[in-house]
């Protein structure tokens, strides 16, 4: 079985026998990853999704500095 990952987050999104051509919608950061036998095509990420995680990565970051 084939796993298919969200091509931005990395979530688990489903486990494949076989398949030619999936196309699914991340549950967690709304992108929607399409995948054929020989590409992948992430074709829509989520604004607020982006925003979130980058407004989390940069409060831990001066988290970490203000603690040093």
């Amino acid at each position: 079985m084939e796993e298919f990952r969200c091509k931005f987050c990395n979530r688990l999104l489903a486990k494949v026998e076989e398949a030619q051509k999936v196309e699914i919608k991340c549950p967690k950061c709304k992108t929607l990853n399409l995948y054929t036998l020989n590409e992948i095509i992430v074709v829509q990420v989520d604004e607020d999704y982006l925003r979130r995680k980058f407004n989390k990565n940069r409060d831990a970051d001066l988290d970490a500095t203000s603690s040093d």
